[in-house]
């Protein structure tokens, strides 16, 4: 961001962290990185991200009742559809391109992962061996993409405007990354010694969940919830993010659940409390729970701290003060208002 905007001068930065997510995804998954103007780059980002502005709350009419395919905004769904379809095909592609080129000795990504476990499940005759086609495995790349760059982006949007909007916060962080890591390049190891920081980020995690509604479930039997009776094959949605940040003295001691207080995670020796809090659910509960908790954080602590060291002669300010409403609707529990940042040269 510093390198192409430069100093003072107010910009929006949504672009360069949905690139760093995606680039960190894409390493991870294919071994590649992308460039701002890659054809590829602009086909994943407008598919998972801008497209979702254009359809908004028709994805949930389109998903949880098929009617509407064809009753509400046909010609929205069919382009929703296209891109979708398109998209999916580009990622099966690059993994069969992997498949063409695998070698068994050789380990350089996810996809090299998928294929070895597909083809010793098949030498060993597993269980699992038939459905571990190339099109499944496939899928489940499609499937790191679309669960992974997404919420990790909105998550360190909400990060880094919470930054801006607390230079209390920020200063706290800026000390102890620059006292404990300093100019070196940050590890996984170094989240055992910046309490704050991982504070930081949970608390984020909290305050503005990126997955509020969780994942879709359904009654395996009727089951009986309080005074209600579901019956079986019902699909439940749980609102997780009002667990998170509900004000109630049950979830969060002081009644303060919509304040944002990252030291509700440092305990009396000021340390990060590894335990979690009973109502900390951002990556939902049970057998569904998100598999990606370990890497979102691994992800989030990494990129914070290079973006501290990055811009350490400069403060990173609000332009303005939108994106932060405290009585926010339900599409601003997932992602921020508009905002723009200034890298602002410290006197």
């Amino acid at each position: 961001m510093l390198d192409s905007m430069g100093p003072d001068k107010p910009f929006n930065p949504i672009e360069y962290i949905y690139l760093t997510f995606l680039n960190i995804i894409a390493s991870s998954v294919f071994g590649q990185s992308y460039t701002l103007d890659d054809p590829e780059f602009r086909q994943i980002k407008y598919t998972f991200y801008d497209l979702e502005f254009e359809t908004g709350n028709c994805f949930v009419l389109w998903e949880w009742a098929p009617i509407f395919r064809w009753l509400y905004r046909p010609d929205l769904f069919n382009k929703y559809k296209r891109h979708f379809v398109s998209l999916r095909q580009l990622i099966q592609q690059k993994f069969l391109d992997h498949r063409h080129d695998y070698q068994p000795d050789i380990e350089r990504d996810f996809c090299d992962a998928l294929i070895a476990t597909a083809d010793e499940a098949v030498r060993q005759s597993k269980e699992s061996a038939p459905y571990l086609t190339d099109a499944n495995l496939s899928m489940t790349v499609f499937d790191v993409f679309f669960a992974g760059v997404d919420t990790s982006q909105i998550t360190f949007q909400w990060l880094l405007l919470l930054l801006a909007y607390y230079p209390d916060v920020q200063q706290r962080v800026r000390q102890e990354i620059d006292r404990i890591i300093g100019d070196h390049l940050p590890g996984h190891v170094d989240r055992d010694r910046c309490h704050y920081t991982m504070a930081v980020i949970s608390e984020t995690l909290r305050y503005r969940n990126a997955a509020p509604f969780g994942v879709s479930h359904k009654t395996m039997v009727t089951t009986k919830l309080g005074q209600y009776t579901v019956p079986k094959n019902t699909a439940i949605g749980v609102f997780q993010g009002y667990i998170l940040s509900n004000d109630s003295d049950k979830h969060w001691s002081g009644g303060n659940g919509m304040d944002f207080r990252p030291d509700r995670f440092i305990d009396s020796d000021g340390k990060y409390i590894q335990k979690r809090f009973q109502s900390f659910i951002p990556f939902g509960l049970g057998r569904r729970v998100c598999l990606g908790e370990r890497l979102a954080y691994a992800d989030l602590f990494l990129v914070l701290v290079r973006l501290i060291q990055r811009t350490r002669n400069y403060d990173i300010v609000l332009d303005s003060h939108q994106g932060l409403d405290p009585n926010h609707d339900i599409r601003d529990v997932v992602t921020p208002n508009q905002f723009n940042i200034v890298l602002k040269t410290k006197l």
